[in-house]
């Protein structure tokens, strides 16, 4: 199997069953396997540099339709997901189709109605434990045996997002801030959205 992107793209990477492998070919073995191929446009974003922390994470949701650039040439990793912006990515997960001019209510619409969200302040930045209670709502709250006994502040996450971020880590989904912060009420970056939606997609 030979990947080869269209015109104006190029192959960022192949994976089998989940594992990245080298190389823009493969050979298939006697067994099914699951192979896919990530292409992106030929000209990455100036501010995303091959070798930091997000960039696999910033070509992955990129490639996938499910994040865009401020511009053509900057995705802005530093900068903040504002709760709407969560909203429109997991409803083209979703299926839906959420763009152009009318894409804040459509993606609220969307929201209401999967139960992802109450719809309230769409502008406003997303903390890190909303960010994993909207996934974990939109994975159906599924069970888990985890606890966030071994975090200092893990007594800081809301009540309602408790389940939720002892599920995401339990996944490996989000990670702490270091080895025993979760820093639940710190906003999530556009780099850190990326990380977090790469490794939900693959669970």
């Amino acid at each position: 199997v030979t990947a080869t992107p269209d015109a104006g793209y190029e192959l960022a990477y192949i994976t089998v069953d989940g594992e990245r492998i080298p190389g823009t070919s493969f050979t298939m073995p006697a067994h099914d396997v699951t192979v896919s191929a990530v292409f992106t446009r030929g000209e990455g974003f100036a501010d995303v540099a091959p070798g930091s922390w997000y960039y696999d994470a910033v070509e992955f949701v990129r490639a996938r339709g499910l994040m865009d650039g401020v511009s053509e040439t900057e995705f802005a990793p530093d900068a903040t997901m504002t709760r709407a912006m969560v909203w429109a990515i997991l409803g083209r997960l979703d299926g839906e189709e959420i763009s152009g001019s009318g894409w804040l209510e459509a993606a609220r619409a969307w929201a209401l109605e999967s139960g992802v969200s109450d719809g309230t302040e769409p502008n406003a930045a997303v903390t890190r434990e909303q960010l994993v209670t909207m996934l974990y709502c939109f994975a159906d709250e599924p069970a888990t045996a985890a606890d966030l006994n071994g975090y200092s502040d893990g007594g800081a996450v809301s009540d309602l997002a408790r389940d939720a971020f002892a599920w995401a880590i339990e996944h490996i989904i989000i990670t702490g801030v270091d080895d025993d912060t979760l820093a639940p009420q710190s906003t999530a970056t556009r780099a850190q959205c990326a990380a977090i939606l790469m490794r939900f997609t693959q669970l």
